[in-house]
């Protein structure tokens, strides 16, 4: 019986970029299944480990929590994202009822144009901070609108979605911030579902509407609206983040893109595989299963690492640079299987519509000083990118 490979790297030392892929990379080369001193947990390195672990369900369950930490994950039970079939299917169906592609896609227009305006106003600007000023300021200008959520709050919802996520990841300094805004998230969650503060028509009233026709317990529909507002932001957020700076620090394919707009769509694809938002979540095994030629004990808590699987040399050619042409369709920043992320197909269309003003307005992109990574332990975000988007000439 093959022996499972072990390791001492601390995985949650540094939010460093390179010191992660680094980290990562070292895994890979251990095995698939790698088991980590702490915290005590078997990460899953490679691809076709993290894609299996992700397909199976029924042997890797969510339901135990998919973080580190014991005290959230059992505050987040209940959730989509914490659950398991078949509670997790009737949930994700009015989770995704109004994420589906006919309802994603009749907002094509609404969101180009929001997406226009927005690259008019950073390109007058000069020099701007790529988070706040256009990373951030997308996806705020259409999720709580399409989400239904009322104005008031919104001020705080990027950080509750970061601080969500941190907390996912072991015990840090920030864990006592981080708890007190989570639980304001859920304060207003409750007040959101109890007041029927969320506009008609919109997929949070539709939410409630399913609560009303018994689909639904009525007390699920505050972490319901937790799973709706949590993700939606924070990650399109980072994807575009990491956009502003791939671009920045490689003008040629900014150039061959300019060229080929046809290419938008794979270059999405090769973005959120190269600079996977969210590092990955974790399982528990509810019996003993064999993985990567390793067996893996009933009870124990399984992190799948999307971020690693992306880089895998074993899966892709030159897996460590960006080629806007790979087109990797089957990348794994959004998860896979049953818990695939419910709302892709609405970060998608943000991101192409942002990516298409981008490529109308912008001759290239030129980092005006040191991006900043945020410190947090799941997601790979930016904190601050200095920036200048330098208009196309006219002609």
């Amino acid at each position: 019986m093959a022996v499972v490979p072990c390791a001492e790297i601390d995985m949650f030392a540094s939010s460093d970029r390179s010191i992660r892929y680094e980290q990562y990379r070292q895994l890979r080369e251990l095995g698939g299944v790698v088991r980590l001193r702490e915290p005590d947990v078997y990460a899953l390195t490679r691809y076709d480990e993290v894609k299996a672990a992700l397909a199976d369900h029924d042997t890797f369950l969510s339901g135990e929590g998919v973080g580190f930490n014991p005290d959230v994950n059992r505050l987040m039970r209940g959730v989509t994202l914490v659950s398991d079939p078949p509670e997790h299917d009737v949930l994700r169906s009015v989770v995704g009822a109004g994420l589906r592609p006919g309802s994603v896609q009749g907002r094509g227009e609404e969101i180009a144009r929001k997406a226009q305006g927005l690259v008019a106003e950073v390109v007058a600007r000069g020099a701007i901070d790529g988070v706040a000023e256009l990373a951030q300021a997308m996806p705020m200008l259409v999720i709580p609108d399409y989400l239904g959520l009322p104005d008031r709050g919104r001020e705080h919802l990027y950080e509750w979605g970061q601080v969500g996520n941190d907390l996912l990841g072991p015990v840090t300094e920030r864990t006592p911030h981080n708890m007190e805004m989570t639980q304001r998230l859920f304060a207003f969650a409750h007040e959101l579902a109890a007041n029927g503060e969320l506009a008609p028509g919109s997929p949070g009233a539709a939410m409630l509407e399913a609560a009303e026709q018994g689909v639904i317990p009525r007390e699920k529909c505050p972490l319901l609206l937790v799973d709706f507002i949590g993700p939606s932001l924070e990650t399109t957020a980072a994807a575009i983040g990491h956009l502003l700076v791939v671009f920045a620090e490689r003008p040629d394919q900014w150039a061959a893109l300019r060229a080929e707009p046809g290419l938008v769509a794979s270059t999405i694809n090769e973005l959120l595989r190269f600079e996977t938002p969210v590092r990955g979540l974790t399982r528990v095994a509810a019996r003993d299963t064999r993985l990567g030629g390793v067996t893996i004990p009933q009870g124990a808590r399984v992190w799948a690492l999307f971020a690693s699987a992306n880089r895998d040399e074993r899966k892709w050619e030159r897996a460590d640079e960006f080629d806007l042409r790979r087109n990797p369709r089957d990348h794994l920043a959004f998860g896979y299987g049953a818990h695939g992320c419910v709302g892709h197909g609405v970060a998608r269309l943000e991101l192409h519509a942002l990516i298409h003003a981008l490529l109308d307005s912008v001759e290239r992109i030129e980092l005006t000083g040191d991006p900043v990574i945020a410190q947090n332990t799941i997601l790979n975000t930016y904190a601050e990118v200095p920036v200048r988007l330098v208009a196309r000439k006219a002609g």
